[in-house]
């Protein structure tokens, strides 16, 4: 699985890092950021998929 964010339309809510703060980070002009290239590992999906879908902005994507 493999994550991207339309930065663009992050609303820095902050629902990502909360949910997963070693997967995402919040950048300098206060939008998400992911930590890496957004490969995630088989062990934490689950967890990636949760923080996608619990984006306001609809901002994180997932890529299967």
């Amino acid at each position: 699985m493999k994550l991207f964010i339309e930065v663009e339309k992050c609303c820095g809510f902050g629902e990502c890092i909360a949910l997963a703060p070693d997967l995402f980070r919040m950048g300098d002009d206060n939008r998400a950021r992911l930590i890496g290239d957004g490969t995630v590992d088989q062990a934490d999906e689950e967890r990636a998929g949760t923080a996608a879908f619990a984006c306001p902005a609809e901002a994180i994507g997932v890529e299967e």
